[in-house]
């Protein structure tokens, strides 16, 4: 962690008071992840980032269960990241999966897959799961957590309208609860930011149990840096 030296030193029987020295904060963490919405989470707690997004095979192996392929991915990732880098900081990374009838629905490559979607979470219940993994040193602490979400009914122009506007794109199971779809939403069992992306409960207090987050709060805690 460097020190700054801010303005000149006072002269003798100055009755300047001396120069203070100041601590620069350095990066608090590393996100394994290109999510904007995990660091804007994240961020949002003043946490200082490293984001180094990983280039891993996300296919589904055959039989594999959604649970299962969220671990999988967070843990590769992860692990992936702690090789590349090589750096002190403690590393996360996570995969969030939409989940219904035990079928994975990922990210729509086009608005047939996202009205598709859309189709199947309407007026039913869904499950979210986020599998993530932190690795500290040789510390290490990985978990599932799981959101139940429930839609309404969803009218066709409903339907239309909302994959005109967008937001669906690059989003697991062709929604945003933050977003417009949050008025689709009718219940939300569990965490709010699991479904964002992130359950930010757990892994702040996972990242305090491994000792890894030892100046938490931040100074900039509750402002984005």
């Amino acid at each position: 962690m460097s020190r700054t030296t801010l303005g000149p030193q006072p002269l003798v029987g100055s009755d300047e008071r001396p120069a203070r020295l100041v601590d620069k904060p350095g990066p608090s963490l590393i996100l394994a992840s290109a999510s904007p919405r995990r660091r804007e989470l994240l961020q949002s707690l003043g946490l200082l980032l490293v984001i180094e997004p990983l280039d891993i095979d996300e296919s589904v192996h055959d039989g594999e269960r959604p649970r299962s392929y969220a671990q999988r991915m967070a843990a590769e990732k992860c692990d992936a990241a702690v090789e590349r880098l090589r750096r002190s900081l403690p590393v996360l990374a996570a995969d969030t999966v939409v989940t219904i009838d035990n079928d994975i629905l990922g990210k729509p490559a086009d608005e047939a897959q996202a009205r598709f979607m859309l189709g199947r979470l309407a007026d039913r219940r869904h499950e979210v799961l986020t599998g993530y993994r932190i690795r500290f040193g040789e510390r290490m602490v990985e978990r599932v957590v799981s959101t139940l979400v429930s839609f309404r009914s969803l009218a066709n122009e409903e339907v239309e309208a909302y994959l005109a506007c967008g937001e669906w794109q690059g989003k697991a199971g062709a929604y945003a609860i933050q977003g417009i779809a949050a008025s689709f939403v009718t219940d939300v069992r569990g965490s709010y930011t699991n479904v964002v992306g992130l359950p930010l409960a757990e892994v702040i207090a996972d990242l305090r149990a491994l000792m890894a987050l030892p100046d938490y709060p931040p100074p900039a805690f509750g402002r984005t840096p």
